[in-house]
């Protein structure tokens, strides 16, 4: 049961980093504000290791951690920095049920690793797309570049998620988030240098959203994320994750001020519940798995 509740208050803090994340970008570049809040993540969990060393892994691994650390983080690179960059053209609310889509895509990829695709992930799926429809595409089938960023950032956190999934069985889970966040604040610092102007009054603006979503929504929920699903099944690590969506949907309706049309509120119920559909135990179609 303690597994499930850390995934269950990784998701509640996530839910709550989408208002964080677009009240940081007030003052702030968001590479900027990613570089330095998953840096700032990263470094949260160096006590850690030191006091709390992990472990053996239950099993055995072929390459180096350092190997492990870099493909997780240009994984959580590409999706972080999409997300963050989507922000800046759509809202809170619609990226946190559009980022959903990632749990939907995962038995999709796992097909490609052996798993299994059962039919509620094809009903799920088509739930889902209805759900997207509703929620981003406009009268004359234009999808918002803001949505469109988002699903390709759903692609890369549903691919995160698989790897994730392999490596926690190998690896130790804290030291693997903290290697993974200091390759995205990195990277995200590069891009910074060549396309945005930074300052420090900039970063001292966005103070308190770049603590939360360092140290909170980074260095714990992520890390809660790499040691609940060490312990439970991938699906039901997604199911639990997935409540990140209505949480991040009601914040952005209760601290920022945004609201749904009918036809996005149908997209979302729509969206929820092919989540939910995808993740209940069904009939196998596709038995890949060996």
């Amino acid at each position: 049961m303690k597994y499930r509740l850390l995934l269950l208050l990784a998701a509640l803090i996530w839910g709550f980093a989408f208002v964080a994340q677009v009240i940081g970008m007030d003052s702030i570049g968001p590479y900027a504000f990613n570089g330095i809040r998953f840096l700032l993540g990263s470094l949260s969990l160096l006590p850690i290791i030191y006091y709390y060393p992990s472990g053996r892994n239950p099993k055995e691994a072929s390459f180096s951690i350092w190997v492990a650390i870099l493909m997780a983080g240009i994984l959580l690179c590409g999706g972080a920095t999409l997300q963050q960059v989507a922000l800046q053209y759509t809202t809170a609310s619609k990226t946190s049920f559009l980022t959903a889509t990632y749990l939907l895509m995962v038995p999709v990829i796992g097909l490609f690793f052996g798993q299994v695709l059962r039919l509620n992930h094809i009903f799920g799926v088509i739930l889902a797309m209805a759900g997207v429809y509703f929620i981003s595409i406009t009268e004359t089938l234009d999808i918002g570049y803001g949505d469109f960023l988002v699903l390709l950032c759903a692609i890369c956190y549903a691919a995160h998620i698989i790897l994730l999934n392999y490596l926690t069985q190998r690896f130790p889970p804290v030291t693997l988030s903290s290697g993974q966040f200091m390759v995205v604040g990195i990277c995200n610092l590069i891009l910074a240098f060549f396309f945005e102007t930074v300052s420090i009054s900039s970063i001292l603006s966005s103070w308190w959203p770049i603590l939360y979503t360092g140290i909170l929504s980074t260095g714990v929920a992520y890390t809660l994320q790499a040691v609940g699903q060490k312990y439970l099944p991938a699906t039901e690590a997604t199911m639990l994750l997935s409540l990140e969506m209505v949480f991040g949907g009601l914040c952005g309706v209760l601290f920022l001020n945004e609201s749904f049309t009918g036809k996005q509120l149908i997209g979302i119920l729509c969206m929820t519940a092919g989540v939910f559909l995808a993740q209940i135990p069904s009939r196998t179609i596709l038995p890949l798995k060996k």
